[in-house]
């Protein structure tokens, strides 16, 4: 009962601090008019009397920070979750929000749609916003003839791989197929093959964006090119992106024009080992001389984890090939030097036999299937080679990792990037770490959880070329340089020019 009073007091301050009850009421009557073009059941708002159906609007599969616990900054006036396709639903709620004065903040679903979208939508306690959730907006739809696909902001990372290969056809979708690739595309997308075929921003060849403007235009490499860029790696900051147009590859020898495969029965070259704790330096040391000499096509990883019935820190060596089973010569080469090397020292598991698309694709998922988990996540990106001295402090921080639910994933960067685009930082490795953990009530574990990754980072600081804007630590209100450091200074440059340009009023999320 505490809780709920508190909760309900800090909703009742903000909203009489950002906006005058009376100007509320009009917002909440042009959001609620016949001639809006969402339906009642597509619009919740802050001072409804069903609580239930707006929290529940606001959950993220993250249960770091409940939608009942976020700060009053991160409870959005109004949330539209739009059914289908509404360009001008959308492009008439930005137009009324900037009447009223809101900000707008948008999501498609994915990880960290909680917070981006929700701790940074406002920069000080008496601005107010609107939320778009872009989650039921998952159509993807495929020209194999051109190789190449439109999809929505909803789809996940599984809706668009299982649609493209039934082309014979791929896209360096996200390493988790739960996740949306709205976020993860405007943010870079770090994905599978993207050492080959760079990051998902790098197959991206156009985007409907809704502007500040209140309208919709279409940017590509030679079409409104400054925020094309800018939206390849910063896009949230620009807009609310309602289709991507992709470019994709082969991933077998022959695709087709017609539906002929199917994630399940396309083969994908691999190799795979776990090992443990004793063979940790062992592994690593392989590894930072394995790697950059790699073909482009191989994407090798080193997972670390904690295996639940023992507690026994393991780590997973994953090379999988990203051009279409047994084509090259070079990949099947590179993978025989892994397997001869890891029959030469103990290992937990392995195999060298080849998996399939579906295997790739949903391979992260164990990891994201309890819906009852804390995340607590941060990536950044180390510069090559890999430096002897950090891959020690990997270990040594993993040797403390206090839940067994948590993990860390080194991982080859792009190399060479094949676009230009915000992401930069290339080449580099991208080095993900996941402190996650189930929480039972009491503040001191979801603390000691916290601080591991704190620690980590603190650790990791002399290798640390920048970070990933997908998998940031919440934002806090009036944190300043929080998204400056996923850029580089030219970078970060220019996308603040071209956000003054697209945004002069700072309707979407600011650059601070």
């Amino acid at each position: 009962m505490k809780i709920t009073i508190c909760i309900l007091s800090a909703v009742a301050a903000v909203a009489s601090a950002a906006m005058n009850p009376a100007t509320q009421d009009q917002f909440t009557k042009a959001f609620s008019s016949p001639s809006f073009p969402f339906t009642a059941s597509e619009v919740q708002f802050r001072t409804q009397h069903n609580k239930d159906a707006y929290y529940g609007a606001l959950k993220t599969f993250n249960n770091l920070i409940l939608p009942t616990e976020f700060p009053a900054t991160a409870l959005p006036l109004a949330i539209i979750t739009p059914s289908k396709a509404n360009n001008h639903g959308i492009e008439r709620a930005v137009k009324i929000a900037k009447e009223y004065g809101l900000r707008v903040s948008a999501r498609s679903g994915g990880y960290m749609s909680g917070y981006s979208s929700n701790m940074a939508a406002v920069d000080k306690e008496d601005e107010d916003f609107l939320l778009m959730d872009l989650s039921k907006l998952r159509k993807v739809v495929v020209d194999p003839k051109k190789r190449t696909a439109t999809a929505e902001p909803g789809a996940t990372g599984a809706d668009l791989a299982h649609e493209v290969i039934k082309y014979g056809l791929a896209f360096p979708s996200p390493h988790s197929s739960r996740v949306t690739i709205g976020g993860f595309l405007l943010q870079g997308g770090m994905g599978i093959g993207s050492r080959l075929y760079g990051a998902g921003v790098d197959n991206v060849i156009g985007v409907d964006i809704i502007t500040a403007s209140g309208k919709t235009v279409f940017a590509d490499a030679h079409t409104n090119r400054d925020l094309f860029f800018a939206i390849r790696g910063g896009g949230q900051f620009y807009g609310i992106v309602t289709r991507f147009h992709l470019r994709l590859t082969p991933m077998v020898k022959n695709p087709t024009l017609t539906p002929s495969y199917n994630a399940s029965t396309v083969q994908v070259d691999q190799v795979f080992a776990i090992f443990d704790r004793p063979q940790a330096n062992e592994l690593l040391s392989f590894y930072s001389k394995f790697d950059p000499t790699a073909p482009r096509a191989l994407e090798n990883k080193i997972v670390f984890v904690v295996d639940p019935p023992t507690n026994n820190k393991q780590y997973l060596f994953a090379s999988v090939s990203a051009v279409p089973f047994n084509s090259s010569t070079e990949v099947a080469q590179a993978q025989d030097k892994i397997t001869k090397w890891y029959k030469s020292i103990p290992t937990n598991f392995a195999t060298s036999d080849p998996t399939t698309y579906n295997g790739v694709v949903h391979g992260g998922d164990a990891s994201w299937v309890d819906s009852d988990l804390s995340y607590y996540a941060e990536d950044l990106w180390f510069p090559t080679p890999l430096d002897p001295r950090l891959l020690q402090v990997l270990i040594n921080q993993w040797d403390k990792v206090p839940s067994a639910l948590s993990s860390m994933a080194l991982n080859t960067g792009t190399w060479k990037a094949p676009t230009r685009s915000a992401l930069g930082f290339d080449p580099s490795y991208s080095f993900c770490i996941y402190s996650t953990w189930k929480r039972n009530g009491t503040t001191a574990w979801d603390e000691k959880n916290k601080a591991w990754l704190d620690e980590t980072v603190k650790a990791l600081k002399p290798w640390t070329l920048g970070f990933y804007a997908n998998e940031l630590r919440p934002k806090k209100l009036n944190e300043k340089d929080y998204w400056r450091k996923c850029y580089e200074k030219d970078t970060f440059e220019i996308l603040e020019v071209t956000k003054n340009r697209w945004d002069p009023e700072n309707i979407f999320k600011s650059l601070q």
